[in-house]
């Protein structure tokens, strides 16, 4: 086994770690509850989970996808969170290697990880993600200019705020015109401001 397997292998664990955290946001954050307290706890009996049932991926094989206590079935979303989640980290870390621009990616695709879990339960996308993720792109492509491919940091913060622009004005000048043409809301104000956080992190 070579050092480079062994990144692998611990980029899929921590990711997987990374994606467990990721759920808690997704089914805490469209309810306004803190995403540190209480600790992890069954939805359904509210029993703390105990760390044993709380290993990344191999607890939900363990325990048949239900909970300990109270045998309430878990939903497959948190196993594939994970494993998606890992997945993303070790296809980043091959196409960017470890540097800040990994950074920047883990951070971009972990936000549209809980953007898209939590638009499909709800129909919403949470302003902790989308206004979060435009403020953390701006900075980040000022104080790493090469992550949209500027030395720069006043150019990368320029092309950041292009990129918001861009973004979520594209989405705004789309849902406009299919709002006039259907007679109905076309395009909810979630959509502009995730497509602005993602122009914050890619440029235009």
């Amino acid at each position: 086994m070579t050092v480079e397997h062994l990144y692998y292998i611990f980029l899929f664990a921590f990711g997987s770690a990374v994606g467990s955290f990721l759920n808690v946001c997704i089914h805490r954050l469209p309810k306004n509850e803190s995403i540190i307290n209480p600790p992890s706890h069954c939805p359904k009996c509210n029993k703390r989970i105990a760390w044993y049932d709380n290993i990344p991926l191999v607890s939900y094989i363990l325990l048949g996808a239900k909970c300990r206590n109270c045998k309430s079935r878990i939903s497959f979303r948190y196993f594939m969170v994970e494993l998606l989640t890992a997945s993303l980290f070790m296809t980043l870390y091959w196409r960017f290697g470890f540097n800040p621009t990994y950074l920047g990616m883990a951070i971009l695709c972990c936000g549209l990880l809980v953007a898209t879990f939590v638009d499909f339960e709800y129909q919403i996308i949470p302003d902790e993600i989308s206004i979060g993720g435009i403020i953390s792109g701006l900075i980040f492509a000022v104080v790493y200019p090469r992550l949209l491919g500027e030395t720069s940091h006043i150019a990368g913060g320029l092309k950041s705020l292009l990129g918001i622009v861009a973004g979520g004005g594209s989405i705004y000048i789309t849902g406009l015109l299919g709002s006039m043409a259907f007679k109905k809301e076309a395009m909810g104000g979630g959509d502009v401001k995730l497509m602005a956080a993602i122009g914050a992190f890619l440029g235009w």
